[in-house]
């Protein structure tokens, strides 16, 4: 019954498919350069004494629903997919930050006093050192932040943000599964094409940290 309806209505559901990946995509690339760059700064020696009270604070804030910063968006950013690209990238930078000071942090301090024995700058004992031995752990987080970014983008919908949240929404007021099918086994393909590809890669990093 899904897959005829998607099949019968091929061409819309793939531009659907495409605007939901469209969003996923763009916010997410915003939320982990965000997400990175904050971490290195809050995790640096200067700042590393505040990385406590920053991790319970995001921590705090996953509990906040999408739906919640998505009406906050629309507030401040009117309709269409402007606003809604700014709540995933609002939502999608938490875990990536929650993971990426927590990681870096986690690096034995032996280590970096050995590097800082080589005669590495901080910076290079950042990228050279603390980065490498945590990519997997960032990694994660970078995971649970697409995930999440994925599910909630299906209600971007409701302030014209498009995606497949529009079939999903308008099988709800017409009364039809298959509309409704499709789009939420669409999203959960999407969201499982693209943890698969990201555990790839973590798993790449974690066999470099062990090399």
């Amino acid at each position: 019954m899904m897959w005829s309806y998607a099949l019968e209505n091929s061409d819309r559901v793939l531009l659907l498919l495409l605007q939901h990946t469209g969003l996923f995509a763009l916010s997410m690339v915003l939320a982990v350069i965000t997400g990175i760059v904050l971490g290195a700064l809050i995790a640096s020696p200067a700042l590393e004494r505040f990385s406590g009270p920053v991790l319970s604070a995001t921590a705090a804030t996953q509990a906040i629903p999408p739906v919640a910063v998505i009406a906050l968006a629309f507030l401040f950013a009117g309709i269409g997919a402007l606003p809604v690209i700014l709540a995933l990238y609002l939502y999608s930078i938490v875990p990536v930050l929650f993971n990426t000071v927590s990681g870096l942090i986690s690096v034995p301090p032996s280590v970096v006093r050995a590097g800082r024995g080589m005669g590495f700058t901080e910076f290079q004992i950042l990228t050279r050192v603390r980065f490498p031995l945590s990519g997997s752990i960032i990694m994660a987080g970078i995971r649970s932040a697409a995930t999440i970014n994925i599910g909630a983008a299906t209600i971007a919908s409701i302030i014209g943000g498009g995606g497949l949240g529009d079939l999903i929404f308008m099988g709800l007021k017409l009364y039809r599964i298959d509309m409704i099918l499709s789009g939420a086994i669409l999203c959960a393909i999407l969201a499982l094409v693209v943890d698969g590809l990201l555990s790839l890669l973590q798993r790449s990093l974690q066999s470099w940290e062990v090399a």
